[in-house]
């Protein structure tokens, strides 16, 4: 096998040589800046194979876990097969198995599809069509369920709303990509304080950490905040209390506006104390992520500990 592959084409490495100077001679167009493995500006993961762990200094446990490294510093001593790290990789086919409402305008959708790896909490592209693309979490669990799933909010005037709402029906084919992102649980200390704070549809992949985290044994305190603007907007609600009666170590913390509850002020007043020892999962609009990490970080809060997955309105 090649020793370096930069998606399916081989790249010649000269011994001693880096990941970042062969691709460059390659003729590849990958971003660089400091060239000593400082400004993460190389950045590119590693889709086959394990990279040196010297490649990987100073990048978050998630990362690592993903396979990103830093190609000026890395100089491979085994196959690696690389990719940009916003790359999705080819479109996957999948079949819709299920679409049922959770609130008004929030619907769960799985989808079936064979031999895909993932992590709660990472997300996907589904893809309606070459100019119809949206990003949305998974709640669901690869080792538990057998079907990716999605909470999607429908948007009055959204165009993928109209064709989830319209147009998919049970039994249909779709296409996706991905997994994408770092919100996941991987990293975590098992006796650490766990935080996890989103509002609406964020609510998505922290059902899928917070999943995750119990199946892996967390013995820390583990905290789940849910905002929503009204109590109708309260989903899975029934499933969250359940888990939080069955084990001690769960809370569930909702937090709706007309019952004059904030999420993130909520959250702020009860974590901050705590903020330096905790990891915190941070899920919803720009906004709210926004401040959240501000203010969690300057209660002294680790921005390491902090994994968040902003939610980005299409135009």
């Amino acid at each position: 096998m090649t020793l370096l592959t930069y998606k399916d084409r081989p790249v010649e490495i000269a011994p001693g040589e880096t990941v970042l100077d062969a691709l460059l001679r390659a003729g590849v167009e990958a971003s660089y800046s400091c060239r000593s493995g400082n400004c993460q500006t190389c950045l590119h993961r590693a889709v086959e194979g394990t990279p040196p762990a010297e490649s990987q200094k100073g990048l978050t446990d998630a990362q690592k876990a993903l396979g990103f490294f830093l190609p000026c510093i890395c100089e491979p001593t085994s196959p690696l097969v690389i990719a940009p790290p916003d790359d999705a990789g080819a479109a996957m086919e999948a079949t819709v198995r299920e679409i049922t409402p959770l609130t008004d305008d929030v619907v769960r959708l799985r989808i079936e599809t064979a031999n895909f790896a993932y992590r709660s909490g990472q997300f996907l592209e589904l893809i309606a069509g070459d100019d119809l693309r949206r990003h949305y979490s998974l709640a669901s669990h690869p080792e538990e369920d057998p079907f990716l799933e999605m909470h999607i909010r429908l948007h009055p005037n959204g165009r993928m709303s109209r064709y989830v709402r319209e147009t998919l029906v049970a039994g249909q084919k779709l296409h996706f990509a991905g997994p994408r992102g770092t919100c996941f649980y991987e990293g975590v200390d098992a006796d650490q304080p766990l935080t996890l704070i989103g509002a609406g549809t964020g609510l998505a992949p922290l059902y899928g950490v917070l999943r995750d985290a119990l199946r892996q044994g967390h013995r820390g305190p583990i905290r789940l905040y849910h905002g929503a603007r009204e109590r109708k907007g309260l989903y899975l609600t029934d499933e969250l209390q359940a888990l939080a009666k069955a084990r001690a170590n769960v809370e569930y913390i909702p937090a709706t506006l007309d019952l004059g509850a904030n999420v993130a002020a909520l959250a702020l007043e009860a974590e901050a104390p705590r903020a330096a020892h905790s990891a915190f999962f941070l899920c919803g609009d720009d906004a709210l992520v926004n401040r959240l990490k501000r203010d969690l970080f300057m209660s002294g809060a680790s921005l390491k500990a902090i994994r968040s997955d902003a939610f980005t309105p299409a135009a």
